[in-house]
């Protein structure tokens, strides 16, 4: 596709965006649900191809003449994004590993192999991961010039932190890019000045002109097109530059895509944002076509989010449970949105979850035991469960929970057995 047919798609949703923000109010419900992996209700011809090329793009497996490498862990997005459907998240045979170790100011920072015995070019440019991600392949040797391609792992005797990731669900999340900051705002209290035990608050992304993080286990980015750098990057060794960077001379193309995107995000990666677009390998960098970005986040931020199981007697009645149990304190059943209103349960806002869920991995400025709150749409399409992936059930998840979540967790255990019935029942609804 080429890259003007592309950008017409983004000037177009641009548009529609405009529309329905001029027919939306604070009281409407924003028409996104469609069946998983669907795209929202109403884009055009034009943005449904745009949306079908991401789409492609994100199931493309790279190979080494492509860029993959020299590090990784999977050759495509749906690699660890398949279940049920492209978008979605996966079993834990997919799961990644993140790794840290403390600087004497306490910082956690990445973790090297050990090359020590090259000199400091060497070691930057052959041995350097991208991240604290653990890669599961990487460069190899030769029998007579075994150490030129650098190693294939680092040595984890270096690591102050060892973490599990299971990959997240992208259903409708690129709709959270429209709830305004005021409405995110309105729930923090990292003082917790209520006194009512629950202290959510923001991370603010300094490296992304100081927004709010949105995506992401710990609210570590504030826009997609950062996010997909970032696991591109990390999981694949797939480079990329910056949609706005990557921009020609129109002042009028770079104001479109400032729009869309909302964020300026220069060398946004996940865990470690001012790492280099470069990776060492024998692909001339950037490895990804600014075209193909575009097009891989319009993808992601135009999934719609999955469509509401039948509302029952049960499901009210499992409803009324959970606010009981004061779940909805941080799973927040909507949220306002430029578009109207949504309904993904959270709140968008980090929380400590106790130590039995902590990780110890910091991402700006979430600490080792805070977790953004999962959204809960589509929950029962998509287990196991937790940022790890520890969880086989719903029960089991809920069971984990601590910390700001203890009293709610500790009420649920309490619960009659109809009672728990009829609240899974409205779990398994959303």
């Amino acid at each position: 596709m080429r890259p003007f047919l592309i950008l017409s798609a983004v000037f177009s949703t641009l548009l529609l965006l405009a529309i329905l923000e001029s027919l939306s109010s604070a009281g409407e419900e924003a028409d996104i649900q469609g069946n998983f992996g669907a795209p929202i209700p109403g884009l055009n011809a034009g943005q449904l191809a745009t949306f079908e090329f991401g789409r492609s793009v994100f199931k493309k497996s790279f190979t080494r003449s492509e860029g993959l490498g020299p590090h990784f862990n999977a050759t495509s997005c749906v690699s660890c994004h398949e279940d049920p459907v492209e978008g979605g998240s996966s079993q834990r045979y997919r799961d990644f590993f993140l790794a840290g170790k403390f600087t004497p100011e306490g910082e956690l920072e990445k973790i090297y192999p050990n090359c020590t015995e090259f000199n400091e070019l060497l070691q930057r440019q052959e041995c350097c991961l991208p991240s604290m991600v653990i890669p599961h392949y990487g460069p190899k040797g030769t029998r007579d010039n075994p150490i030129t391609n650098g190693v294939e792992h680092p040595r984890l005797d270096q690591a102050d932190v060892i973490a599990r990731r299971n990959a997240p669900p992208m259903f409708g999340i690129g709709i959270f890019r429209l709830v305004p900051d005021p409405e995110i705002l309105s729930r923090e209290d990292p003082e917790d000045l209520d006194g009512d035990g629950i202290s959510g608050r923001i991370n603010r992304i300094e490296d992304e002109d100081n927004q709010i993080g949105r995506f992401g286990y710990k609210c570590q980015t504030a826009s997609i097109e950062a996010f997909n750098r970032g696991a591109l990057n990390n999981q694949m060794g797939i480079t990329s530059n910056s949609i706005e960077f990557a921009m020609g001379p129109s002042q009028d193309e770079k104001f479109f895509l400032d729009e869309l995107f909302r964020t300026r995000t220069a060398y946004a990666q996940v865990a470690a944002p001012m790492d280099e677009l470069v990776d060492y390998d024998e692909v001339s960098d950037p490895e990804l076509s600014r075209g193909e970005l575009i097009a891989l986040v319009f993808f992601q931020e135009n999934l719609a989010a999955p469509r509401r199981g039948r509302i029952t007697s049960s499901v009210r009645r499992g409803a009324s449970i959970f606010a009981e149990l004061n779940c909805t304190a941080c799973h927040v059943p909507s949220l306002n949105t430029r578009i109207g209103k949504i309904h993904p349960y959270t709140d968008l806002l980090l929380h400590d979850m106790g130590p039995e869920l902590a990780d110890g991995i910091t991402m700006k400025q979430a600490l080792g035991t805070e977790f953004r709150t999962q959204p809960l749409w589509g929950l029962c399409a998509h287990p196991p469960f937790l940022h790890d992936g520890r969880a086989a059930t719903v029960r089991a998840a809920i069971m984990l929970h601590g910390g700001e979540a203890e009293a709610s967790r500790n009420a649920y255990a309490g619960l009659n057995e109809q009672d728990t019935l009829m609240l899974h029942r409205f779990l398994e609804s959303l």
